[in-house]
């Protein structure tokens, strides 16, 4: 199990480096707007884990159990888990898209959170880590990120995330849609919960701030809170 953790690491490092806190961002514009027409109001993942198959290592299954209605802003997140489940190989994966169904380019901002970048719940518990870059160019590569856990296959850090401080902008252009996957870990400083990973619903919540007049800071920065709940659920082995 080491082993095959290891080669998924050092296969993903490549496309990571240097991800927290960089600035970049590719340029151009994907298809079109989101896959559900840029409502992201998709319904509820409510299957349970009993009503599907999963890989065999698989311990826990996450779902997305509410998602809120879209901001009054010109863009619309959508969530979706690319991975539900708790493997050897990968803690759960979230797709986060923003898309922009106008036809003018919008710019949104803090450019880590409107994509759940190291965004934890409400309750401090869980926190979304980069699986990959950022991209307004199509779907960005994937990759299980180096990191230093506390414990083999529990998927909890050993230590907080280390950020730079700037407030970053990212630019959607018309009807095109900024995509980012994240992995879901425990935090390094949640308290004591026994077993690997913990269950239950929590709750997510990021800002949208719309800069598309060029304006960062100051009183006409139209801005709306938006967010989802994620309900983790052992899978039983019996």
């Amino acid at each position: 199990m080491q082993n095959r953790r290891a080669l998924l690491r050092a296969a993903g490092v490549v496309g990571l480096a240097g991800l927290a806190g960089c600035a970049g961002l590719a340029d151009g514009s994907t298809d079109g707007p989101l896959p559900d027409g840029g409502t992201g109001t998709d319904g509820d993942d409510d299957t349970r884990p009993s009503d599907r198959d999963h890989p065999p290592d698989a311990t826990h299954e996450a779902r997305i159990s509410s998602r809120d209605a879209p901001p009054e802003l010109p863009v619309r997140p959508r969530v979706s888990l690319a991975n539900p489940y708790v493997t050897d190989g990968s803690p759960p994966v979230l797709r986060v898209d923003v898309g922009n169904a106008t036809d003018e380019s919008v710019v949104i901002g803090e450019y880590r959170p409107v994509v759940f970048q190291y965004v934890r719940d409400v309750d401090g518990t869980f926190v979304w880590y980069p699986h990959s870059d950022r991209s307004t160019a199509g779907e960005p590569d994937r990759a299980v990120p180096d990191l230093d856990l506390a414990d083999e296959g529990c998927w909890r850090l050993a230590s907080g995330i280390a950020q730079t401080m700037e407030y970053g902008t990212v630019e959607i252009p018309a009807g095109g849609t900024l995509t980012a996957f994240v992995g879901l870990y425990v935090a390094h400083d949640t308290l004591s919960f026994g077993g690997c990973f913990p269950t239950g619903t929590v709750r997510f919540e990021t800002t949208y701030a719309d800069h598309t007049d060029g304006s960062v800071g100051g009183d006409d920065v139209t801005t709306a809170e938006w967010g989802f709940d994620l309900t983790v659920e052992a899978i039983d082995s019996a």
